[in-house]
């Protein structure tokens, strides 16, 4: 059970049980969160307080790349380097990776907010990080009355003004394509930029609404110098049960070693008496060649070397079955002729053509190419022709 909790007012607060959201609401105060002790704690802090870069270095290791971070964001960022602290949630040698930066005493703020409040937060994450990308999309945009929260794809998000729209599309490519939760939004924005790729996805405003979709990434903006000290559980209060249950297993093992090795030696016996009473009833058994059909058929198996057997339209029904059933897709006609089979499906809307191709071909036993898609009657109708590969 996943408890995600802002630790800015307003204090809002979503129960999420795997990709479920269960409950959620607000509180006066971050004292007030419903806490339990199997919960993992999510702390929210407000994306306008967490700024993103897109930083590349030539370091050979991630001890050299953060090393020299902070002089090549000097120039970056409006406040002294000693005073801000950076996070670097994936890093590669010789690619460009995303650094977040959040001044120390924000940081310093939060963990006293948690220390005080009895708030086991595990992990600390912006805002604009829970915002969901669809699978068509490059980014995703997300207006709340004047400002907007936007996400990509490797933590890269921002929190901004309406009106500093435009100037965030300068740095996005022409190429991309931008999900918008508003649909007024969206139209202006289609309207101002013809060139570009606007597409609405309501997803909300909240963020009980975008814990509804999986997350993009896992990223963490604590670290060991700001970590709250509250922990989910106290195992002090188990010391006791947990040595009284250690002694009974303990105890159980022993127990079922002695069994073990009594109920051995005793069928050891058996098993030698056996021996002794087929001897002396058969004395000639040990004269005996192993020669009967059995033998000679399992001696024929193991030399025979042949093809494997393709699984031919099985096999090209099983895989495709396995991506078909976890998007609920329905198929309407197979046609199967010359090593070929081709799937006719419909399609809940024009984004999953391109994700159901890649999907089919994700599967290491065959290759799908899109035959053909269009729109019958309201439905997104899709051929889809698949060999084995």
């Amino acid at each position: 059970m996943q408890l995600y909790i802002r630790l800015e007012a307003p204090f809002e607060w979503v129960r999420v049980n795997g990709r479920k959201v269960e409950s959620f609401g607000e509180v006066a105060s971050p004292a007030d969160y419903p806490v339990s002790a199997d919960y993992e704690v999510i702390g929210v802090v407000p994306g306008t307080l967490v700024t993103a870069h897109r930083v590349s270095l030539p370091a050979k290791s991630r001890k050299q790349f953060q090393t020299a971070l902070p002089y090549a964001l000097e120039e970056t960022v409006s406040e002294e380097i000693d005073d801000l602290h950076f996070v670097v949630p994936q890093w590669q040698p010789g690619q460009a990776c995303t650094v977040l930066v959040v001044a120390k005493q924000h940081m310093q703020r939060w963990q006293a907010l948690a220390d005080d409040n009895r708030l086991p937060v595990n992990t600390l994450v912006p805002d604009y990080a829970l915002l969901p990308i669809h699978d068509a999309a490059d980014c995703t945009l997300c207006r709340q009355d004047e400002r907007v929260l936007t996400n990509h794809e490797g933590g890269f998000g921002v929190s901004l003004d309406t009106e500093f729209i435009e100037s965030w599309l300068m740095d996005v490519p022409v190429s991309s394509v931008i999900a918008v939760n508003d649909q007024q939004l969206t139209e202006q924005l289609i309207e101002k930029h013809p060139d570009r790729d606007f597409r609405h996805w309501p997803i909300g405003e909240k963020m009980a609404h975008w814990l509804e979709y999986p997350r993009v990434m896992e990223l963490d903006l604590w670290s060991d110098a700001y970590r709250p000290s509250v922990n989910s559980l106290d195992w002090r209060s188990f010391s006791l049960p947990l040595i009284i249950f250690g002694i009974a297993v303990a105890a159980l093992f022993l127990f079922d070693t002695y069994r073990y090795f009594s109920l051995h030696a005793e069928v050891r016996s058996i098993d030698a008496e056996m021996q002794d009473i087929i001897k002396r009833t058969f004395p000639e058994i040990d004269t005996v060649e192993v020669n009967n059909e059995r033998y000679i058929m399992q001696q024929a198996l193991e030399r025979r070397r042949g093809p494997v057997i393709s699984g031919g339209m099985h096999t090209l029904l099983a895989e495709t079955s396995a991506v078909l059933r976890r998007e609920k897709i329905t198929l309407s006609n197979i046609v199967y002729r010359d090593s070929e089979l081709v799937i006719t499906c419909q399609l809940n809307d024009f984004s999953q053509v391109d994700k159901i191709t890649r999907q089919l071909n994700s599967r290491p036993a065959i290759s799908a190419t899109l035959q053909s898609s269009a729109s019958d009657d309201g439905e997104i109708v899709a051929s889809y022709a698949l060999t084995e590969s």
